[in-house]
């Protein structure tokens, strides 16, 4: 579960691309943040997963700058950041994927989504 609207920000879009794939495919997670009268800068989007040595899932943007919302009821425009698995060593791997978004510079997450993303050994 997650936050999906708070203190005037929320997802115009959240989406997760596939929760299962094979090990040899990719997932991806579309983003796009709308405010509503409140201005926005320095947003920060961040995406960790629980492989915390990241023996088996890459990030290809695990870190993301987004545009600043600086009038009312803009948005981000779409982003998209990939997740690619690599070495998976059993049949089943099941991962949680944790996306925080910061804004104002403020260390406490604005937004946050969690998805479970299963990948499956490509024999």
């Amino acid at each position: 579960m997650g936050l999906f609207s708070r203190k005037g920000l929320s997802f115009e879009k959240l989406k997760l691309s596939n929760s299962k794939i094979t090990s040899d495919k990719h997932t991806s997670i579309t983003l796009n943040l709308k405010n509503n009268e409140e201005k926005f800068g320095s947003i920060l989007v961040t995406t960790k997963t629980d492989d915390l040595n990241d023996q088996y899932l890459k990030i290809d943007k695990p870190s993301l700058s987004l545009p600043s919302l600086d009038f009312p009821n803009r948005n981000t425009g779409d982003h998209k950041i990939t997740i690619t698995p690599y070495n998976i060593p059993l049949n089943k791997m099941t991962f949680k994927i944790t996306l925080e978004v910061f804004a104002n510079n403020n260390s406490k997450s604005t937004l946050r989504k969690d998805f479970d993303l299963d990948v499956i050994k490509k024999n």
